[in-house]
């Protein structure tokens, strides 16, 4: 019992020590702006096709549609994908603006005059296959209408967007400058941050906090490593970029599938710092934990990516690193929760059948050395979430010092949070359950 419990402790500490260290060194890399120094003209020639996927989102599905058509950009397109929703979603859309109707099976441009708002409807039982199959359909179209206007596929972008999001003109701006100036980039990532409507309840905060900074910081990172991933909502993708014959996958992690499918074919990724959307936070913990064991189990289904990115001419080696680290989080994070419910087990072993071997082990060691031990923990534990809350902070502007210092404080509760994911995670892939489980806000 005593080296089971060597071995889990060892292995307890290692999983936080990699922890700790990818915290480090991510105060290494100062940030990074592409083209910030480049003013924006509308006459950048590129067409913007943004595409909403929504499956029963009547309640915010006609604002978001509203604030799109809105923007001050020339060259917007919207496509709303309906994915079969059995509510008003529809009936909330036509409500802003009048949208031509496209079916998914067909997709038949005879109706189609160059509106800016074009409703996609997707119907069963092709539909609600996931978001990966509804964005396919959303490329089928937009090749059509490339082709049927001559519009040129490197100055075209698609853009895909939550059916809660809001953006401003400006970030479309940024892309623009971005995607004219640098032909080798395929995609383009906005930052992320939770809405301010929903950010005062403990689980949006710490998503606020997650996406905002802890994402970002890793984002930041990977722009130097040339690894930048596509991470769902504010992505743009450059249309000569996107494979033809898979746009998406079925993946669960259909977004890093996506850019990382961009990386092999020697296409650069890059991260947009200045700009960010907004979305709403995830309240119900039930909910939250079906959309991380969905991200975990797509991470997973990524494994085969492995050979590719190390045999990639295109990747350097801290790039080939990364990836790698970021395939295997979830077996580390298995690999950290077993070893944490062992030595659970083991010190509940010693306290009940050997107190004497509990008692013998910090006899060694005086008070002020135990005391500096616990204080090294609580160093190693609460430290990184500390740096993050003052980059929280100096990033938000807009945030209290305290509450910001507070809720990096609350990053490991929040982990442990998430813990259960990664169990249900590996075992749903075990068990073939690959379903799309849609998140509930």
């Amino acid at each position: 019992m005593e080296t089971l419990a060597s071995v889990c402790f060892v292995l307890l500490y290692f999983t936080m020590g990699l922890y700790f260290i990818e915290v480090m060194l991510l105060t290494l890399f100062p940030k990074i702006e592409l083209c910030q120094d480049i003013p924006y003209t509308k006459h950048s020639k590129i067409t913007f096709f943004i595409v909403i996927p929504c499956l029963n989102e009547e309640g915010v599905i006609g604002k978001t549609v509203k604030r799109m058509l809105d923007l001050d950009v020339p060259g917007v397109r919207l496509i709303v994908i309906d994915d079969h929703s059995s509510d008003g979603t529809i009936a909330a859309l036509e409500a802003v603006a009048c949208a031509v109707h496209i079916n998914a099976d067909t997709i038949n441009l005879d109706a189609y005059r160059g509106e800016r708002l074009i409703l996609l409807k997707r119907r069963l039982p092709e539909a609600q296959k996931g978001k990966g199959a509804a964005l396919n359909n959303a490329y089928s179209l937009i090749s059509r209408i490339i082709s049927s206007e001559d519009l040129d596929p490197n100055k075209c972008v698609v853009s895909v967007f939550d059916a809660d999001v809001q953006i401003n003109a400006r970030m479309l701006e940024r892309v623009a400058v971005i995607m004219s100036n640098r032909p080798e980039i395929g995609m383009v990532q906005s930052r992320v941050r939770i809405d301010a409507h929903t950010r005062n309840f403990f689980l949006a905060r710490m998503q606020d906090f997650e996406f905002f900074i802890q994402i970002n910081r890793q984002q930041n990172m990977r722009e130097y490593m040339s690894t930048v991933a596509a991470a769902g909502n504010g992505q743009f993708n450059r249309f000569s970029a996107i494979d033809p014959h898979l746009p998406w996958t079925a993946c669960l992690l259909e977004d890093f599938d996506f850019s990382t499918r961009l990386l092999l074919k020697g296409w650069h990724t890059s991260l947009l710092q200045s700009e960010w959307v907004y979305q709403q936070g995830v309240l119900d913990y039930r909910a939250f934990l079906k959309q991380r064991a969905r991200w975990c189990q797509g991470g997973i289904q990524c494994f085969h990516f492995f050979q590719d990115i190390w045999h990639s001419s295109h990747l350097p080696l801290s790039g080939k690193l990364e990836l790698t680290f970021f395939l295997f989080c979830s077996c580390v994070t298995m690999l950290s929760l077993i070893a944490l419910a062992l030595c659970a087990i083991a010190c509940i072993y010693f306290a009940l059948v050997r107190e004497n071997l509990t008692a013998q082990m910090f006899m060694p060691f005086s008070t002020g050395k135990l005391y500096a031990a616990f204080i090294t923990i609580l160093f190693f534990a609460f430290s990184p979430g500390l740096l993050y809350g003052i980059w929280y902070y100096k990033d938000a502007k807009d945030e209290n010092l305290l509450i910001c210092v507070l809720t990096g404080l609350f990053n490991p509760i929040y982990n442990m949070l998430q813990a259960p994911a990664v169990i249900i995670a590996i075992f749903r892939q075990l068990t073939g359950k690959r379903n799309w489980i849609k998140t509930k806000h």
